[in-house]
């Protein structure tokens, strides 16, 4: 059975804190709550002083907001491209370390 597909997004309680960037698109549940996870934390980021909101949401709960269109163009757009593909990495690594 395929896993579901989830968007993973952050927000920043320092520039708009109602605005959430979407930075990956995984398949899997585990897979996006390991990113949310990284997401709130400091992984990632050069200098913390304040920590991100993360979320991850099903395709078909953008698709019922009316977001998914607008999470794919952000995506594709790329202004979070790499912090999502680091996140990504370090979030399947520490799922492969995890045992079944």
């Amino acid at each position: 059975m395929k896993e579901a597909t989830y968007y993973v997004q952050f927000s920043s309680p320092v520039d708009d804190p109602e605005r959430w960037h979407t930075i990956a698109r995984v398949e899997g549940k585990a897979l996006a709550e390991e990113m949310v996870r990284l997401v709130e934390g400091s992984y990632g980021r050069v200098a913390v002083t304040y920590h991100y909101s993360g979320r991850a949401l099903s395709r078909s709960a953008l698709r019922k907001a009316k977001a998914l269109q607008h999470a794919d163009w952000e995506l594709g757009v790329g202004h979070h491209r790499d912090y999502g593909d680091t996140l990504r990495e370090k979030a399947v690594r520490n799922l492969g370390t995890v045992s079944n």
